[in-house]
């Protein structure tokens, strides 16, 4: 009787064993994915900051299009 329950108990660690090692698994794997979020977050963070910065380039470029266009309409009406 005392070997059965040994048994069993032994089989329970076991099992409770293989539970630990599947939540470690898991576990280190939502590591990861949080890494990797964050990393992408950081990334996305960098893009809409240049985009702003190609955003305000593209505002004086057309910006001084414009007056270019103005000068030479000027110069055209002389």
């Amino acid at each position: 009787m005392y070997a059965i329950k040994e048994t069993k108990l032994t089989d329970l660690e076991k099992l409770e064993d293989k539970f630990d090692d599947i939540i470690q698994d898991l576990s280190d794997k939502i590591d990861d994915l949080e890494y990797d979020l964050d990393s992408a977050r950081s990334d996305i963070g960098d893009l809409n900051s240049e985009l702003g910065c190609d955003a305000r380039k593209i505002e004086e470029l057309e910006s001084e299009v414009y007056n270019l266009e103005t000068r030479l309409d000027n110069l055209e009406e002389a």
